[in-house]
């Protein structure tokens, strides 16, 4: 799943199934485990993820590659 963060805007973008896809990982834990605090929030799911990125940033970090010009 891709997640956008424009640092210009201060906005987050996310799939348009995003929600779809957030219930259904947290009906996965649910089956597995019986404890609430285990289940996803839209934002602390994002904030997980950015946590552990940033903490493997020597290895989770990825340069876009250069645009193209037109023509090229």
């Amino acid at each position: 799943m891709r997640i956008i963060l424009d640092t210009d805007k201060k906005t987050i973008t996310v799939p348009w199934n995003y929600s779809d896809k957030l219930a259904a990982m947290n009906q996965m834990i649910s089956e597995i485990t019986d404890d609430p605090k285990a289940q996803k929030t839209f934002s602390g799911y994002i904030n997980e993820i950015w946590q552990y990125a940033m903490e493997h940033s020597d290895t989770n970090l990825k340069t876009a590659p250069k645009p193209k010009r037109k023509g090229e």
